[in-house]
């Protein structure tokens, strides 16, 4: 899971995630702008999963080649 901006409520919430719901962890990656999660999306393999903090109450997800909100119902991949 790829994520940004790295602001300390971030990466407290990654932190919780990652340790609290999978077992062996979970591989994260920072990025300092939605800019930069963007194009590295493009690069990653297709389970790539990234997550923008828009501020401290809501998040955009984002896939390999989409964007889905949070409230948006997307076809699982």
């Amino acid at each position: 899971v790829d994520f940004g901006p790295p602001t300390p409520m971030a990466r407290e919430i990654v932190k919780k995630v990652a340790f609290d719901n999978f077992e062996d962890g979970l591989i994260t990656e920072e990025y300092l702008s939605e800019e930069e999660l963007e194009e590295a999306s493009f690069l990653k393999p297709s389970n790539f999963v990234g997550v923008v903090f828009k501020d401290s109450m809501s998040y955009q997800l984002r896939f390999h080649d989409s964007i889905a909100q949070k409230h948006i119902y997307m076809e699982s991949r």
